[in-house]
């Protein structure tokens, strides 16, 4: 038999609970001394006190525990719960890393100020692509589709065996209130990959446009907020798609360390 604190110990909780748990009727002593009242517990109490502590950890209620515990849950259900409750949390974990990262380019953008960049205005021209459309709701929903969705444009290239004849390309154009976002990768007359579809983005007479050079993204939404001051500034006003033009990525090879995005925003 074990003393109430070296089955504590062994449980993981602390005395205080193991009393609890016996008020409860949801952990009681294998013995408990009729004139001292000292708790004594067997070794053998040691899985329902994991699967009891397993429980609590998932959020559930000590009550709900004991209704749990008293209709003879198995080791397997408690291993598949346990699986699920971590699954949510690594997702939350993923959700709230994101978040931070979001935050972190916001005073970013806050400590920075306005950026001072250089600008320039000339036509675009045609570009044919091969790639994915997607309709999203917000900014956010950007962010986290946009690298996926390359990979996906990517990946089918890579698979078709086609070689790129230009830079990748994103665009995104103003939908409802939403926004058009296409990713797309330059394959010239080459056939269209499977699962990709044939995207045309059209000319533009007049644009203007910056290059960011820079580590990572985090501030990619300071060049635009900088490229839309610059259209204001000389009296015009976006007309079409915005384009990311990617002449390097970290993706590249060993010698890329870092992005060059052209920013090009058609203009009348």
């Amino acid at each position: 038999m074990l003393s109430i604190g070296e089955f504590a110990r062994m449980a993981g909780v602390s005395v205080r609970m193991l009393r609890h748990y016996d008020r409860l009727g949801i952990l009681v002593p294998a013995r408990v001394d009729a004139h001292t009242g000292y708790r004594s517990y067997s070794a053998s109490q040691l899985p329902r006190a994991n699967q009891l502590v397993a429980l609590k950890d998932l959020g559930f209620s000590l009550e709900q525990v004991g209704a749990m515990l008293g209709d003879g849950l198995t080791a397997g259900r408690v291993e598949a719960l346990l699986a699920a409750r971590r699954d949510e949390l690594r997702a939350q974990v993923a959700q709230d890393t994101v978040r931070i990262s979001r935050i972190e380019a916001k005073l970013r953008l806050i400590e920075r100020g306005p950026i001072m960049s250089e600008y320039t205005e000339f036509p675009l021209p045609a570009v044919a692509l091969v790639g994915l459309t997607a309709g999203v709701a917000s900014i956010e929903e950007i962010e986290g589709d946009i690298g996926p969705m390359f990979d996906r444009v990517n990946g089918a290239v890579d698979a078709a065996s086609a070689n790129r004849v230009g830079p990748g390309v994103a665009t995104y154009e103003v939908e409802g209130e939403g926004m058009r976002v296409v990713v797309g990768e330059q394959v010239g007359d080459a056939p269209v990959p499977a699962g990709l579809q044939r995207i045309d983005v059209a000319a533009a007479d007049r644009a203007v446009t910056t290059r960011l050079e820079a580590p990572d993204l985090s501030g990619i939404q300071a060049a635009w907020q900088g490229l839309m001051g610059e259209v204001e500034r000389r009296g015009l006003r976006p007309a079409g798609a915005g384009r990311e033009v990617y002449l390097q990525t970290p993706f590249d090879g060993p010698d890329a360390s870092g992005w060059v995005i052209d920013l090009q925003q058609p203009v009348s």
